[in-house]
């Protein structure tokens, strides 16, 4: 409990000094959702916003495309900002939030020119221009931006531009100069993170006419889940005009899948999980990420506790080893099988460590089919009749070479992806899983619990890191919760029928 404390403290004394918006301190609910309090206030009971308020059909259309009715409070940056920080978890509505600031601030002046800054070109247009609640999604018929792809740029009626750019090479963004920059999840960006961010600072200077006019600054809008970053600490340390808003999961949950909420209750209380849940700004000091998972708690196969006999889908993950030496590094292969159990919620078991140490890729390939073929009858059969079983194999080392190796000893279902992410980064949701005691050891796999326990996931781990990192793989893959929302403008396209009824917070 000391160590505990101790982190939060860290991480709160980051915000000393710093005007916070909360739910708290500002409202929950936003504009929309209180007249809908209000409505079912009078009327005794549920109803829809439109026959409360006896709304015309023009009128729901301006009250689904002005987002200043659909933002909560924690959503909205104030009237006085140089940087609006929305510091929040995964699924409260960071990218509504963003999308709305640019739109705001594109309609508001002419001459602005706006910077979108994402983790790389694809997520930039999968999420901040084109997703669900992205720039496009929220702008009203008649305030649309014609789309530039290859020019990378949006064109609003009125003449204000945003042009967009991955966070990867700091020098791309100089040269430059914009009066507004929205960058979006900068915990995610790769490289010189740093560097990058110092360079949209730089490049954050130009002023408007409008805001010559009004006094206004070139100004800021971040959107972020929280994370042990140097970088976050770099954005924090800016304090001028600095107005930070935190927000839960929770507090958007009427526009989030159910069975993705029953996942963020079961996991947001673990040491990730306050991170990209609760939005909380703690930073483990302790590196091995598995370090506070409790394997003893959850384990199963002994007579008390019998393993399931029918799994859901199972997975044979094999992370192959480089170097044909007999010293060479182990190949990682581990087993798993995962079924729904009565919670609602995916559960991983661990069935078998049979990683091995070979300078013959053929070994490993041979023992990897020997365990698909061993565990695959207790997995579930699809329409055709068939397990659903096969290999998963990471191929950013032997590339299409890993598939055609385990071909060449048996014609099985092999699945294959190349990694995008650090093994941090799939470690992380894991160790959340893993910790809210969603992932069961099968018996004792000593050596495989032994390297989870150091286990960092830093690059160049190699040789200690096979076991974990095949452990890692499948869970991260096939079962962590991704967002499941439509976005909260799609929710919103069924204002006319909406009911919206005021529930628990159910934070803690």
């Amino acid at each position: 409990m000391v160590a505990s404390a101790a982190v939060l403290e860290e991480g709160e004394r980051l915000l000393e000094g710093i005007t916070v918006i909360t739910s708290e301190t500002h409202g929950r609910y936003s504009r929309v959702q209180r007249l809908a309090l209000e409505a079912r206030r009078r009327a005794g009971k549920p109803t829809s916003i439109a026959d409360a308020l006896a709304l015309t059909a023009q009128e729901l259309v301006v009250l689904f495309y002005e987002s200043e009715y659909s933002l909560r409070p924690v959503q909205r940056p104030p009237s006085d900002y140089r940087t609006f920080f929305f510091m929040g978890g995964r699924g409260t509505g960071k990218t509504f939030a963003g999308s709305a600031a640019v739109i705001d601030e594109a309609r508001a002046d002419p001459e602005a020119r706006i910077l979108i800054v994402g983790p790389t070109y694809s997520e930039i247009v999968k999420n901040q221009i084109e997703g669900t609640s992205g720039i496009l999604a929220l702008s009203p018929p008649w305030f649309y931006p014609r789309l530039e792809k290859s020019k990378r740029r949006l064109v609003w009626p009125n003449g204000a531009q945003a042009t967009w750019l991955p966070a990867k090479n700091a020098d791309k963004f100089r040269g430059h100069q914009y009066t507004f920059i929205w960058a979006d999840e900068p915990v995610a960006w790769k490289g010189d993170a740093i560097a990058v961010y110092k360079e949209c600072r730089a490049v954050n200077r130009l002023l408007s006419s409008r805001m010559r006019r009004l006094g206004l600054c070139a100004r800021m809008v971040i959107t972020t889940t929280p994370a042990p970053t140097p970088l976050f600490r770099e954005m924090l340390s800016d304090r001028e005009g600095l107005v930070l808003a935190r927000s839960s999961t929770l507090e958007n949950k009427e526009n989030l899948d159910p069975a993705y909420l029953r996942y963020v209750r079961r996991v947001m209380n673990t040491t990730e999980g306050k991170r990209e849940f609760r939005g909380e700004l703690s930073f483990s000091m302790d590196p091995a990420l598995y370090r506070r998972v409790n394997w003893n708690a959850t384990r199963v196969g002994t007579k008390a506790k019998p393993r399931p006999a029918e799994f859901d889908f199972i997975v044979v993950s094999v992370d192959p080893a480089t170097g044909e030496k007999k010293s060479a590094d182990l190949h990682g292969i581990v087993v798993v099988g995962v079924r729904e159990e009565a919670d609602g919620l995916d559960h991983v078991y661990v069935l078998q460590d049979a990683s091995l140490q070979s300078p013959e890729p053929s070994a490993w390939a041979k023992k990897a089919v020997d365990c698909l073929r061993a565990w695959e009858p207790l997995a579930k059969k699809d329409g055709r009749g068939r397990p659903k079983a096969w290999i998963f194999a990471e191929t950013n080392t032997g590339g299409s070479m890993v598939k055609s190796t385990i071909r060449q000893v048996a014609k099985v279902k092999v699945k294959t992806e190349r990694a995008m992410q650090s093994k941090a980064e799939r470690a992380a949701p894991v160790s959340a899983m893993a910790e809210a005691g969603l992932v069961h050891m099968v018996g004792k796999h000593k050596k495989l619990e032994e390297q989870l326990g150091k286990f960092t996931g830093q690059e160049g781990g190699h040789g200690r890191d096979d076991r974990a990192d095949a452990f890692a793989w499948p869970i991260y893959k096939y079962v962590c919760k991704k967002k499941k929302n439509a976005g909260a403008a799609e929710r919103q396209r069924g204002t006319e029928d909406a009911v919206f009824e005021e529930t628990d917070d159910d934070t803690d």
